[in-house]
């Protein structure tokens, strides 16, 4: 069985897959608790409809800064910007079937969870406006308009190490600060990082009365645990483009293709700077397989595994490379592609490296 995982099987596959190499949780030497941004699963609290794996990032990856064969790198208006396709593959690993008898079969495979497979569209500098022309499936496309409302979690705690999301942004937080406030990474969803803390936090009862940017907090309490009154972000929840000349309404969550759905990404305040399509089902890649995903526009195909020093050999679109741990990358450029890289520097810089 390769391919999409989906309806009553998925329980029954991650109960029956075993995972090899011994994959372990990342530690950050100097924090005294468990550090795992690589795996780190939604804290209790703040639930919303967005995302299974958002939390995720990408562990050993590959980087190719090419665009992918017959991918699209589109100018926008007057020439000073473009728009670029991207992939991030994330939370791989290479594993192994178990039959009902807890029989373990001895073919490996690579397993992609769900949220762990991310096209990208995004523009390559600033953000896409109104009107200007992006690039979807490797189409023009022309946003026409987009529909903007902020999410606000309530009366929820976060641990130290621990990753949230609310609206399109997700929110790790690290440890108290110098001064004793909360000290968070933030990036979106699809993994764009605008600059290293552009969000505000404030102690109950300081809040001013307009704040700098769409994404703030209000807390109690920061120590090992953070214990937020509320969390405020931007969430694009509608947005209307013209692809090949025809009007196409897209909402949040959306599915685009049978087990991939779409979020648009929008910054701090507001503007439009990126579309992703992820997998709603975990997906088995077997050696010698390949699997056509988009309509046949991403052809993705395990060619190896060699399990003794945890690698795999695979292609995209038929160009060709090795993995490690499983077929985590990062592929084309981009504000999202830069800013995952940004914050898996940040995370090593700071000993939470892998």
């Amino acid at each position: 069985m390769t391919g999409l995982v989906s309806g009553g099987l998925v329980g029954l596959l991650f109960g029956a897959l075993s995972l090899a190499g011994g994959i372990h949780p990342a530690r950050a030497a100097g924090y005294p608790f468990p550090f795992d941004p690589f795996v780190a699963g939604e804290s209790f609290g703040c639930k919303h409809l967005l995302i299974p794996g958002a939390e995720i990032l990408p562990r050993d990856p590959v980087h190719d800064s090419r665009v992918l064969p017959g991918w699209k790198d589109l100018p926008m208006k007057g020439g000073k910007n473009r728009t670029i396709e991207s992939l991030v593959i994330k939370g791989s690993a290479i594993a192994h079937r178990k039959d009902a008898s807890g029989k373990v079969s001895p073919v490996p495979l690579v397993v992609i969870p769900a949220g762990g497979l991310v096209y990208d569209a995004t523009p390559f500098e600033t953000h896409l406006p109104v009107g200007d022309r992006g690039v979807i499936f490797g189409r023009p496309a022309t946003l026409l308009s987009k529909d903007l409302a902020e999410e606000t979690c309530r009366n929820f705690s976060v641990l130290a190490g621990r990753s949230f999301s609310v609206g399109d942004q997700v929110i790790t937080y690290l440890a108290p600060g110098p001064k004793g406030g909360p000290l968070v990474l933030w990036r979106t969803l699809d993994g764009v990082s605008i600059r290293p803390h552009p969000l505000e936090e404030y102690p109950a009862g300081q809040v001013p009365a307009k704040t700098p940017t769409r994404i703030f907090g209000v807390y109690t309490h920061a120590g090992q645990i953070a214990e937020y009154l509320s969390f405020s972000a931007p969430m694009i929840v509608k947005e209307k483009w013209a692809i090949g000349g025809k009007e196409k309404t897209l909402t949040t969550n959306m599915e685009w293709f049978p087990h991939f759905r779409m979020v648009p990404i929008s910054c701090p305040i507001g503007h439009h700077i990126g579309l992703m399509v992820y997998n709603d089902m975990p997906i088995l890649l077997e050696p010698g397989h390949e699997l056509d995903l988009f309509k046949g526009y991403l052809k993705i195909k395990v060619v190896e595994i060699q399990e003794k020093n945890g690698t795999a050999v695979f292609s995209l679109n038929g160009r060709a490379y090795t993995g490690h741990r499983g077929i985590d990358g990062l592929f084309g450029t981009g504000r999202a592609i830069a800013g995952i890289r940004h914050t898996l520097d940040t995370l090593k810089k700071i000993g939470g490296g892998a």
